[in-house]
């Protein structure tokens, strides 16, 4: 079979959407040799993910045409044209997105990954263009694709009950897995590597993930509480958010107070600091899944997190705190801080067979075989 791939999350590091096809396309690589795949973007991948392209049956397109100015626009205007080009048997729609008219303008099956419904869910949480073009479009994808690769049950239910026309039967739950027994941990230069023990908080800084909240809860505890240090681990991309918080984290003004941030780190220093982690902390107002909180769950870390469905899901021994009130994030950091010190902090239960990278490729590739193998059904978007 001859699978093309939105390869566009591969430009960035560190992000879910990053990790989540990176992990998955390496699983499937390895179990079908016999495949072709052919990644396109309208950008190169990052270094990080070149390992990929060290096969002989991946191929690397990078699309210098004009649209490819805009990820958006590519997708319409470009990938139709594209599949037609390379003789795909398939495409695997990575970001929740179809090219508009797909069934009319291509003649091959796809799937589509929904990580999340933010755009319906918490439109509040996203930047305008971007709410609006999911707005727009995600029912459409829906329609289009023969089948759905759902991040979570929560984004199953989510769809069902956003778009009841959508057919169920095509909605399929592929969790995320982990695989931290893979991953040298490094220690990262700077003070973050020297630390012998912190709370950690893992995501893209952007208001959906809420670390605002997160900072002033830790600096409203440790104004009367000895802490361990907080280190905040992500990436911003411009645009999505605060800028005042990530320049207040980069400038590094707030370490005196016990607050680090470690910015586009490797795998390496980023298991490091799972490692290390004697508290993670994910303070989401909304989320697909929350991959973090499967890694730090991983390295036996504890959990504070956003009482939010998807965390309620996946969530083992956790402590839930309402997202928004400061005061209750406080307090519960207190409290983790004192059983921290007493040698009581509980630990999640993990099944790591479960919960690997390969069980979960094992599903997809179940989900590739039976959409390749059959005709696109006729049906307009």
């Amino acid at each position: 079979m001859r699978i093309a791939v939105d390869a566009r999350p591969l430009a960035f590091p560190g992000t879910g959407n990053a990790t989540y096809l990176y992990q998955m396309l390496r699983q499937l690589m390895r179990t079908r040799p016999d495949d072709d795949w052919v990644l396109l973007s309208h950008r190169g991948i990052h270094p990080t993910y070149t390992e990929l392209l060290q096969k002989s049956n991946v191929m690397l397109l990078v699309d210098r045409h004009l649209a490819a100015r805009l990820g958006p626009l590519w997708m319409h205007l470009r990938v139709p044209a594209l599949l037609r080009e390379q003789s795909c048997d398939l495409f695997w729609a990575t970001l929740s997105m179809l090219p508009l008219g797909y069934r009319r303008r291509a003649s091959i099956p796809a799937i589509v990954n929904f990580h999340d419904l933010n755009a319906f869910i918490a439109p509040e949480t996203m930047v305008t263009w971007n709410r609006w073009q999911h707005r727009l479009l995600d029912h459409r994808s829906l329609l289009a694709a023969e089948r759905v690769l759902c991040l979570s049950a929560t984004t199953r239910a989510d769809i069902v009950r956003v778009f009841p026309d959508v057919d169920e039967k095509r909605l399929t739950v592929v969790y995320p897995g982990t695989e931290p027994a893979g991953i040298e941990a490094r220690a990262p230069a700077g003070p973050v590597g020297k630390l012998e023990a912190l709370i950690l908080c893992v995501g893209t800084l952007e208001p959906r993930k809420n670390q605002a909240t997160v900072l002033e809860a830790y600096l409203q505890a440790s104004s009367n509480s000895v802490m361990l240090p907080l280190v905040f681990v992500g990436r911003y991309f411009e645009g999505w958010g605060d800028a005042s918080l990530v320049r207040k984290l980069q400038s590094g003004e707030l370490e005196k107070q016990g607050v680090f941030f470690l910015e586009n780190s490797s795998a390496a220093e980023l298991q490091w600091c799972y490692e290390k982690a004697a508290l993670f902390v994910l303070a989401s107002r909304h989320e697909g899944f929350g991959l973090p909180v499967i890694e730090a769950y991983s390295n036996g870390c504890p959990a504070l997190l956003s009482d939010i469905p998807i965390f309620r899901e996946i969530g083992s021994n956790a402590v839930f705190v309402p997202p928004h009130d400061t005061s209750a994030w406080a307090r519960a950091l207190q409290e983790f801080n004192r059983s921290h010190q007493e040698g009581r902090a509980p630990k999640p239960e993990f099944n790591a067979d479960l919960w690997s990278w390969e069980k979960r490729a094992e599903l997809l590739a179940s989900v590739i075989d039976e959409t390749g193998s059959q005709p696109m059904q006729a049906k307009v978007s």
